[in-house]
């Protein structure tokens, strides 16, 4: 089954089935021919799929960089150790690399070849749910910025710092999905996936909020026909939302972030690692469905329908208490701040949301004390 992110002279195809990894290398030469590999991965995937890579090293010539497992090393040291891999190599203009893994590895990849060379083509391979529906697709690379700061007397979080905040588009030219790699997922990565294929549901239109209302509970179960179908259509939406709005511009890709304005201030209220960037978007759709509700955007007729899907989402544990004034701050620290006002992405009518950056503080904090 193939896609298209038809961007002109940077759209790609996304081929999506399973177990196709035998089929991999043959692509990659007819796609980029006369080309020299190189693939990024992770220490867990390197164990896990050691046969695997061995055979498509063989294959492919490849260069192989492992990188530490782990939201904490989305960093700025991890990401100059790829590209000191590859330029020790004597990779070229021509080169590709492979970024063989979830969102991290993803990411740092697209990032590093962004920068390699002054760019360089790589291919996305992901292997969690969360990559295939989300992360993979649409281009965005990047790292975390953790400046060493101190927190302040009574606070928590460390006043500098936020996801994401260094990186570049820069779009792949190849996303190959192989729903096999779901096998080996464990069942906090798979339900923190869950959480952003869910998503497409509050953005995606009636039809997809229904698809997933219909089948919540078949996706939790893993049912595998369902689950395609899922990220099938998951793919489509953010394809199109990427088409329209690629450098996030236009306003239409900031729908993408419905939850993540919240999500990100969880991700780094509990340092970059003790909370899944799926499990903080649950939590950010949650709180983004209660400011729905406060501002009144959602139509009093649909409140039941987001409300039956909530109940049936998959939501995470939350270790410790939380402070709201704490939160409100590290969202004044995101890349969704405009003009100093913090963008939210709040539910309308089932399936369809707005961005709002007019969000009284108050209504903001009433959220938050009202969720956690």
């Amino acid at each position: 089954m193939e896609l298209t992110v038809n961007l002109g002279p940077r759209s790609y195809p996304i081929i999506l089935g399973r177990n196709s990894a035998s089929a991999l290398p043959a692509e990659l030469k007819s796609a980029f021919p006369n080309s020299r590999f190189g693939l990024v991965t992770n220490t867990t995937l390197n164990r896990l799929y050691k046969k695997q890579i061995a055979r498509w090293k063989k294959k492919l010539a490849l260069t192989i960089h492992v990188m530490p497992d782990g939201e904490r090393y989305k960093t700025v040291a991890t990401w100059s150790k790829i590209l000191d891999t590859f330029l020790k190599a004597k990779f070229e203009r021509s080169s590709v690399l492979i970024a063989f893994g979830g969102g991290v590895v993803g990411d740092m990849t697209g990032f590093a070849a962004a920068a390699m060379l002054r760019g360089i083509r790589y291919v996305q391979v992901p292997t969690t749910l969360l990559a295939m529906v989300d992360s993979s697709i649409g281009g965005k690379t990047g790292v975390n910025w953790v400046y060493p700061s101190v927190p302040a007397a009574g606070s928590h979080i460390r006043p500098l710092g936020g996801k994401n905040l260094i990186g570049t588009f820069r779009q792949p030219g190849l996303v190959w999905v192989d729903t096999a790699y779901l096998r080996t997922l464990s069942k906090r990565e798979y339900q923190a996936g869950l959480a952003e294929l869910f998503k497409y549901g509050f953005i995606g239109g009636r039809g997809m909020f229904d698809f997933v209302s219909k089948n919540s509970r078949k996706l939790i179960g893993k049912d595998g026909r369902i689950l395609l179908e899922s990220i099938k259509r998951s793919i489509a939406i953010k394809a199109g939302i990427v088409e329209q709005d690629e450098h996030e511009t236009a306003g239409k890709r900031m729908l993408l972030n419905f939850g993540h304005t919240f999500a990100h201030a969880l991700e780094k209220y509990f340092g970059f690692e003790k909370l899944r960037h799926g499990e903080a978007v649950w939590w950010g759709m949650v709180c983004a469905i209660e400011l729905g509700r406060i501002l009144k955007t959602i139509p009093a007729s649909d409140l039941p329908a987001y409300d039956a899907l909530l109940h049936v989402m998959p939501g995470p544990k939350l270790r410790g208490t939380l402070s709201a004034g704490e939160l409100y701050r590290a969202m004044l620290f995101d890349k969704k701040v405009s003009g100093g006002k913090i963008r939210f992405v709040v539910p309308v009518k089932a399936g369809t949301a707005i961005i709002k950056c007019d969000v009284p503080k108050d209504a903001v904090k009433r959220v938050l004390n009202k969720v956690f």
